[in-house]
């Protein structure tokens, strides 16, 4: 009963926070009246299919997204290789310490000369994203345990993605705080989606929302949250 009223307190935060979003945008909105109705519905079909997820491996479940620590933001990054448009995308979202998004951004780049190139540049362009959007204590997160360990590393890079991270150890500098860490694809699910919209959209940004081919892996790292 305790983690079902989790959930359904997940699913009612998220529809008021997709609703404010929609009136500041002058978007049609369902009216407030209706929200808990709404949200029990969508969890009453989440619970509904829940169980063609049972065999997934106990430490498959066990990878989540958690939200940063009281104060800071979350910036999770991820990249998507296009080879035969010689193309890559950039995915990134934003969320802050309940969860609740605060930007989401998919990019396309020209294709770069490996997938840690990808990877690297996603991960400067989260910091980019974060600073343009006043953010000043941020978590980076992204599933690429080399590029991770690059960033934290103190020892001069002279690969061809040796000045990408110095962009980025420069970058650092412009925030108050700022953290590098690794986790499994699993948990950066909303990044890779965001990434390989990329795919067809050059250049898109959504202010407090997700595009809808990531909402539903969004909704899941909410109800996760526990």
């Amino acid at each position: 009963m305790e983690k079902t009223s989790f959930e359904l307190f997940a699913m009612t935060a998220s529809a008021i926070w997709m609703r404010r979003n929609k009136l500041r945008l002058g978007e049609n909105s369902i009216p407030l009246g209706q929200i808990a109705a709404s949200a029990f519905d969508a969890l009453k079909e989440f619970q509904q299919l829940r169980p063609t997820h049972a065999q997934i491996p106990r430490t498959a479940r066990a990878v989540r997204w958690r939200p940063p620590p009281e104060s800071c933001v979350k910036a999770n990054f991820d990249g998507a290789v296009f080879s035969q448009v010689g193309l890559a995308g950039i995915g990134i979202i934003i969320r802050n310490e309940q969860g609740l998004v605060m930007a989401a951004l998919t990019q396309q780049i020209p294709l770069p000369a490996s997938v840690e190139m990808v990877e690297v540049l996603a991960a400067r362009r989260a910091l980019v994203f974060a600073k343009e959007l006043g953010f000043d204590r941020v978590v980076v997160e992204g599933d690429s345990a080399n590029i991770i360990t690059a960033v934290n590393g103190r020892i001069m890079d002279l690969s061809a993605m040796g000045h990408v991270l110095l962009d980025i150890k420069s970058l650092s500098s412009c925030f108050s705080f700022i953290s590098f860490q690794h986790i499994n694809r699993e948990g950066n699910c909303v990044a890779h989606k965001l990434a390989r919209q990329a795919a067809n959209f050059p250049f898109l940004v959504w202010m407090e929302n997700v595009p809808p081919d990531a909402f539903e892996v969004y909704q899941l790292d909410l109800l996760r949250l526990q």
